[in-house]
């Protein structure tokens, strides 16, 4: 399981790169990098928090809830293709666009499987003091 350290560091990496490349009006290389963020941050939270999720009907919640970050990557991917073929006047406003919608969506998505992260520690260490103190 990922750990929180290596979430959070993953995510200040992202960050600090995300920003640089936003300060450099780069936003080809924000987007492709908020989209592989985006990608990681689907899988940690598809196979190591819902897959765990034990009641079939919060287990659909938290799998609908991935559905819309899944319509934003797939969203912004077909725009960015779409792009290819726009005159790069127009596309700088896109572009634009799809920077906040990306950077939105990856930290929506962070805060999500930090605050279940947060849950299942409790949840477990509850069960573990539960345990040390058991019936004598």
């Amino acid at each position: 399981m990922t750990s929180v350290g290596e979430l959070s560091e993953m995510m200040r990496s992202y960050t600090r790169k995300f920003s640089e490349y936003v300060a450099r009006k780069d936003y080809d290389s924000a987007i492709q990098l908020g989209l592989q963020v985006l990608e990681k941050l689907l899988k940690i939270a598809s196979e190591e928090i819902i897959a765990n999720i034990s009641d079939p009907s919060v287990a659909k919640i938290g799998q609908e809830i991935l559905k819309n970050y899944e319509s934003t990557l797939s969203y912004v991917s077909g725009v960015m293709n779409g792009l290819k073929y726009v005159s790069p006047i127009y596309a700088l406003g896109e572009k634009e666009q799809l920077v906040g919608l990306v950077a939105s969506s990856v930290s929506e998505l962070f805060n999500f499987i930090m605050g279940a992260l947060l849950i299942v520690a409790s949840i477990q260490g509850r069960a573990s003091t539960e345990e040390s103190f058991g019936v004598v």
